[in-house]
């Protein structure tokens, strides 16, 4: 990348990204929404399996529920996504870039201090692929390839658990 129009792809894909993750972060939907198409395919393996196959597309407002499910039961998420790599390839445009991300459940919400139980972190990689709308570039499929989890991985399941009280509330 080089030119003033590659980098000026590179920094909106970049900043889809950190809307992405500040939006899953602060549980801003409306953000997160704007991050996709209204048709996104979805391949997070195993996590995204149960909710459809990655080669069927979804409704962007579908897999925000599910996002919404996986995350409102957390406390707190922390999504660090780095090293974006911008790949154009003729009409398609694409970029990968790494994950951490720290989900924890506080003991108590009003002492925020964690120990090896109240985190479970993900380490991985996206790679999404593009389309512009409405002048914006938008997510139109997304994967992530897990590489490893780490800390208490059943505290997942108990989020969700959790966000299905909170949304039938």
């Amino acid at each position: 990348m080089s030119s003033t129009t590659d980098l000026q792809l590179q920094s909106e894909l970049i900043a889809n990204y950190n809307a992405y993750a500040e939006g899953l972060d602060s549980k801003n939907w409306a953000l997160v929404r704007s991050c996709f198409c209204d048709e996104v395919y979805i391949d997070y393996g195993d996590i995204s399996a149960p909710t459809g196959a990655p080669e069927i597309p979804r409704k962007g407002d579908d897999w925000l529920v599910i996002l919404q499910t996986a995350i409102n039961g957390f406390n707190c998420t922390k999504h660090a996504i780095t090293n974006h790599r911008v790949k154009v390839d003729g009409d398609s445009v694409s970029c990968s870039a790494y994950l951490t991300a720290d989900h924890i459940v506080l003991k108590d919400p009003s002492f925020p201090v964690i120990g090896p139980d109240d985190i479970a972190t993900v380490v991985g990689e996206y790679t999404n692929h593009y389309r512009q709308v409405d002048g914006q570039w938008k997510i139109c499929k997304s994967q992530l390839d897990v590489h490893w989890s780490s800390g208490n991985i059943a505290l997942f399941p108990e989020a969700a658990e959790r966000a299905i009280a909170m949304m039938n509330a």
